[in-house]
């Protein structure tokens, strides 16, 4: 095969032009040579990732103080005036492991057949190395000395908001207590719908400093609604007077206020999605890479606290199905998602990030099993992935998969299936699926309740992440940037553009590193370069819980 020699170098930078290529005139350039030269633009990525990790070193040196030997970290004391010898060293490997790639990225560009390789060989060791990268980086994180704050911080974020969510749903007074009102059975929605609407009304609960009434009974088949799964949100109140509701935003003085079924108030507060509380903003951005999805985890990490029936159930099947670690949850939503809000996508696409996650742990330790917890609605993918990935051991709930056609969803052993893989998936050691399922959605936010921060230990097939009927979300551009297809849009550093993440619902995504939106300034839609981009997170300003904080400070 050979490669299209259609590229110049011009000094510290490059261009394509059109030049005479030799061959056959109607040679035909096929889609991997494209791919080969698109990789191109991987070397700029790589610039400017050296450029960050030198920002990220000078910020780490820059809280060492020579004098006091304190590390400026919330509540962080270091021994001694220096860094470690082993973030030293790592801090170097991983700039090393960039310079080496971009030298092999430059090399095989310029010299295309005459190097010698085949296309097949550099994308492989492409791979390789950024897999040895990616190791690298996790190893940096793990020897900068503050693996043990992170702990910390994550525990005390999360002590903070769970203490705030038991006092607001036990008031001293249930009687007198204000109160929102939560309708959980609204038609229309599935199981992960109605969650993610009541992590919403649970906001507006927060928000509000009212206490979350919910009726859960008679849900989905089950006399009992959510409390057959979980603990009832209130040891103290769950009873409230119909003849008090009054419809959303009600007035000061309203004892109980009903929220909208379909999660789009008027008006709309500033803390609905997708923003996080400004109290505690800077601690959490310094914590996690992405803050709203661990504020939303932290809703259904209280929601979701495991009555000991079901708890019990969850012990026998984990043995039953011989669920280990590690393992990589996958979740395959079809059926009627096709028809409105998602696109077919093979299975081969899920196991690609499967064999990558396998692959780079295997740098670290030695595998025997290599394990695949597989969620679906769709039987037939069980046959195609023991048929084409034997080398996998493949762990799945028959009884769940059963029970999510169409003609059983509605029914009650369901709800305790559909929950059972929730938790398989959030608690996996690595989560492939597409963000345009809700259960997708849920399992990705209850792994942040679980890790310090687990935002990169998912991939979606599709969408980015995104919350149905959240306020506008932007990111700002970092760097300028030129359109190279008609599909692109014309950046200029500064500008603000309006996400879609619902596009990739009906096209394809490459997952070629650009994203789509809308250019503030121009106006203009189109495909974005996600690396020279930043996100822009809101920060809602919510009444003071100092009162409630104190009664814990004083336990």
């Amino acid at each position: 095969m050979k490669i299209l020699t259609c590229i110049v170098w011009l000094g510290t930078g490059c261009r394509r032009e059109a030049i005479e290529c030799t061959g056959s005139k109607n040679m035909e350039v096929t889609n991997k040579t494209i791919i080969f030269i698109f990789s191109l633009a991987t070397i700029f990525m790589l610039a400017g990732y050296q450029g960050s990790l030198r920002k990220i070193t000078n910020s780490f040196h820059s809280r060492w103080h020579d004098n006091t030997g304190e590390y400026s970290g919330r509540d962080r004391k270091c021994q001694g005036t220096e860094p470690s010898l082993e973030f030293e060293q790592m801090r170097r490997r991983v700039a090393s492991d960039v310079a080496y790639t971009w030298q092999y990225i430059r090399y095989h560009l310029t010299h295309g057949n005459s190097s010698g390789v085949s296309l097949e060989v550099v994308l492989e060791d492409l791979d390789h190395h950024f897999r040895v990268t990616s190791h690298d980086l996790t190893q940096l994180s793990k020897v900068d000395g503050l693996q043990e704050w992170r702990k910390k911080e994550s525990a005390a974020l999360s002590a903070l908001v769970q203490h705030r969510l038991r006092v607001l749903q036990n008031p001293s007074d249930c009687a007198s207590a204000k109160k929102i009102y939560c309708d959980f059975k609204a038609g229309g929605r599935g199981i992960g719908s109605h969650l993610h609407h009541l992590s919403c009304c649970f906001l507006a609960s927060y928000g509000t400093q009212r206490t979350l009434i919910l009726n859960t009974d008679n849900y989905n088949g089950n006399p009992r609604g959510l409390t057959a799964l979980f603990l009832p949100l209130s040891d103290t109140c769950t009873s409230y007077n119909r003849s008090q509701m009054v419809p959303w935003p009600g007035n000061e003085d309203s004892l109980l206020v009903k929220f909208p079924d379909w999660d789009q108030p008027h008006p709309r507060p500033s803390y609905l999605p997708r923003s996080i509380p400004k109290d505690f903003s800077e601690r959490l951005m310094r914590l996690h890479g992405d803050p709203f999805a661990w504020w939303l985890g932290q809703f259904f990490n209280y929601t979701m606290r495991m009555n000991e029936e079901f708890r019990e159930y969850m012990a026998n099947l984990t043995k039953e199905i011989e669920y280990e670690s590690p393992i990589v949850g996958i979740h395959i939503r079809r059926t009627d998602k096709l028809s409105r809000e998602a696109r077919y996508i093979h299975l081969e696409k899920y196991m690609e990030r499967v064999k990558l996650f396998y692959q780079e742990l295997a740098l670290t330790q030695q595998l025997t099993e290599r394990r695949v917890f597989l969620a679906t609605d769709d039987s037939r993918v069980i046959a195609e992935f023991k048929e084409k990935y034997p080398e996998y051991k493949l762990v799945y709930n028959r009884a769940s998969i059963n029970s999510a056609r169409l003609s059983e969803r509605r029914k009650g052993p369901n709800l305790g299936f559909f929950m059972a893989d929730v938790f398989f998936l959030s608690h996996s050691d690595y989560l492939v699926c597409g963000m345009t399922s809700n259960v997708c959605r849920l399992a990705y936010e209850l792994m942040q309740s679980i890790h310090p921060d687990a935002s990169t230990r998912a991939w979606s097939v599709d969408s980015p992440l995104y919350f149905d009927f959240q306020s506008p979300h932007f990111v700002r551009a970092r760097f300028s940037h030129t359109p190279r297809r008609n599909e692109e849009m014309e950046l200029q550093e500064g500008d603000m553009i309006k996400t879609w993440a619902l596009h990739f619902s009906k096209h394809i995504n490459p997952k070629d590193g650009f994203l789509y939106g809308t250019n503030n300034r121009t106006q203009k839609a189109g495909l974005y370069p996600a690396y020279k981009t930043i996100d822009i997170l809101d920060k809602a300003d919510i009444q003071s819980f100092e009162h409630i904080d104190e009664r814990n400070a004083r336990r």
